[in-house]
């Protein structure tokens, strides 16, 4: 009970490291509905603004959030060295209410439907590079953790909601666009608000520019401290450190030992998409409104928002305890396996008692929930170097984007209704995650209460001594 009171503790006295990431936290719940939007949306034919336009139309719009996303990681990565959090969180706040504002007033008009998707596909795209760029170097190692887990986890709340309210189209009951917009509008405004007065700027961008005063005040406010203590010190001198190890190094991505972490981040985005894309998130709809005989009315992606809602929180509370590995291996393995099961069933035509079936499917929503999504994100704040890492994180975003785009053109056309394709489905995105889960039981690291400088150190293998406040390369302490 101590345990858990110390670690209540810790968590309350540093709760100014979470507001910080406010901003991007509420854009990317808005932003995750419009992925919603695109690769979680049974109903897509009887929303309003798709009507007599061309399906290669319908899909263009569709997937130009992802395409705008990539254009967004873009200017992040071009803004984000350059300019202080604060003004950067405004710039992508800005396009979440514009963007929202259109869909409230015209969701049923392609042409607005389309550049509200382009505007929010912008700020999703600076959004989810800042995001994991100023938690990584804002936290504190014991709770890096929960706070990166954050970015996932607001992402898919917001596309499981737009899950649970586009079935309205299909009674006429509502626009989910327009009920999207209104939604975004209340997330876009109150993550403003809290920006404003709860963003602190990342100690370790304030030390880049010498402004080594303001650092320490930052940090002081990030842990609610009154004076600089002994581990305000000690990690300011981890951070200083850092920078001038990174300064002698090159800023392309493949030099320095970078190439290790941007393959294995890299691979962990795929497994996150190859468990959670257009394809498989609507077998999984359709398949859970049969299992449940409500196919009427779907209620598939309420039971599914439900369970990972609850999954997920448990999640963010004890991944700081249970480590990122071994969470990401036995999620990824876990999904793959049930995803193997399942296709083999129906490729092989077996019927299997219907109780059996939903048991199976909500175990995938539990196992699915349990790291795969999430770690991929904490891992980003953690495996590049200061000077490498926008680019890094733009690159494994840009993937992630591009495998969305792809899976969601392939698929777009096809019917989910019959079962028939269902087989393949499950069997191609499942023997991938299997294949992946060994790759990460062998190579990924473990990065648990691990400083950043630890962590990245840890991903490129460079075989240095690490204390906290004193490391140094093994070459310095041999002089």
């Amino acid at each position: 009970m101590g345990g858990c009171g110390a670690w209540l503790e810790m968590t309350q006295k540093n709760k100014p490291q979470s507001n910080t990431l406010a901003a991007g936290a509420m854009t990317l719940l808005t932003s995750g509905m419009m992925v919603g939007s695109t690769i979680f949306n049974m109903d897509l034919r009887y929303q309003a603004w798709t009507f007599d336009h061309s399906e290669g139309t319908v899909l263009a719009v569709s997937i130009i959030f992802y395409v705008a996303a990539v254009v967004g990681t873009l200017a992040g990565y071009l803004l984000v060295d350059r300019y202080e959090k604060k003004p950067l969180s405004k710039v992508y706040m800005v396009l979440a209410v514009v963007a929202c504002v259109l869909l409230v007033a015209k969701p049923d008009h392609l042409i607005v439907v389309a550049f509200a998707r382009v505007l929010l596909g912008l700020a999703h795209g600076m959004a989810y590079l800042i995001f994991p760029i100023h938690g990584g170097e804002t936290s504190i190692k014991e709770l890096r953790g929960m706070n990166m887990a954050g970015i996932s986890y607001c992402l898919m709340i917001g596309a499981l909601t737009f899950g649970c309210i586009s079935p309205g189209a299909t009674f006429g009951w509502m626009d989910p666009n327009r009920l999207m917009g209104i939604l975004g509008l209340v997330f876009a405004i109150l993550g403003g608000l809290l920006a404003q007065f709860l963003t602190y700027e990342s100690p370790v961008f304030l030390l880049q520019r010498g402004r080594d005063a303001e650092a320490v005040t930052s940090m002081m406010k990030l842990r609610n401290e009154s004076t600089e203590t002994w581990d305000i010190r000690n990690d300011l001198t981890e951070f200083k450190t850092m920078l001038t190890e990174d300064e002698l190094g090159s800023r392309l991505i493949f030099k320095d030992g970078n190439i290790r972490p941007l393959v294995l981040i890299s691979l962990c985005k795929i497994a996150s998409v190859l468990s959670f894309n257009m394809a498989l998130n609507l077998v999984r709809l359709r398949l859970l409104d049969q299992l449940f005989g409500m196919e009427q009315y779907s209620m598939a992606a309420v039971v599914i928002l439900l369970f990972r809602i609850v999954m997920g929180t448990t999640i963010l509370f004890i991944i700081d305890r249970f480590g990122r590995r071994a969470t990401m291996v036995t999620s990824t393995v876990g999904s793959g396996f049930i995803l193997v099961v399942l296709g083999t069933i129906y490729l092989a035509n077996y019927s299997f008692n219907r109780d059996v079936g939903i048991a199976i499917m909500l175990a995938y929503e539990i196992v699915a929930s349990a790291g795969i999504t999430f770690v991929p994100d904490v891992y980003s704040s953690e495996a590049f170097s200061t000077k490498k890492k926008a680019a890094s994180i733009g690159v494994v975003n840009t993937v992630e984007n591009l495998l969305q785009i792809l899976i969601t053109c392939i698929v777009f056309s096809w019917d989910f209704v019959s079962t028939y394709r269902y087989g393949g489905v499950m069997m191609t995105f499942g023997i991938p995650l299997i294949v992946l889960a060994v790759i990460f039981y062998m190579f990924l690291p473990e990065t648990t209460k691990m400083t950043i400088r630890q962590s990245r150190n840890e991903f490129a293998k460079r075989g240095e001594i690490v204390f906290g406040g004193t490391k140094k390369p093994m070459n310095n302490l041999n002089e």
